[in-house]
């Protein structure tokens, strides 16, 4: 008895092929097309949220940014003092009671309850931690990841070759 060799069907095999392969070059557009305006509605809204909630000053919230470079998401807070000091960094982690000094003067002046006050250099509270990023972060990411997810599925369905 002799084995013959299986019926290959080249033409559905080479679409079945073509479909598999197209597989991470959608994914990949999807996520090109629509990852940022995902991320911007779903973490980057509760980080703004979060922001609010914890009353930090609207030029904070307004910092706060999103990309999409190079197959990544980036989302920072563009805050900074006067002098370049990463105050969206010290907001985020706080500082510790530190000693602060004038540079330029002799003294420190600011007006503390309608009185000048004058300082050739004390030590002050540092900046409490607000966990901005952190638990917007936290709170945004699940619905990001359903959101991603429903979206994704629908777009791979609505690209696909052909039928199941």
């Amino acid at each position: 008895m002799a084995l013959l060799p299986p019926q290959v069907n080249t033409d559905a095999d080479h679409l079945s092929a073509l479909r598999a392969e197209s597989v991470p070059f959608r994914i990949q557009e999807f996520v090109n097309q629509n990852g940022l305006k995902l991320l911007n509605e779903t973490i980057v809204k509760s980080i703004k949220q979060e922001s609010v909630l914890k009353k930090m000053p609207p030029r904070y919230t307004d910092s706060i940014k999103a990309e999409f470079v190079s197959g990544e998401f980036w989302i920072w807070v563009d805050f900074e003092g006067k002098k370049g000091e990463p105050l969206g960094e010290y907001f985020e982690e706080g500082t510790k009671r530190h000693k602060i000094e004038p540079r330029r003067k002799k003294a420190l002046a600011w007006v503390q309850g309608g009185i000048q006050r004058f300082s050739k250099g004390h030590y002050v509270s540092g900046i409490k931690a607000r966990h901005v990023f952190r638990d917007g972060l936290e709170k945004g990411y699940p619905e990001f990841k359903k959101r991603l997810k429903e979206e994704l599925e629908k777009y791979m369905q609505e690209t696909m070759l052909f039928g199941r």
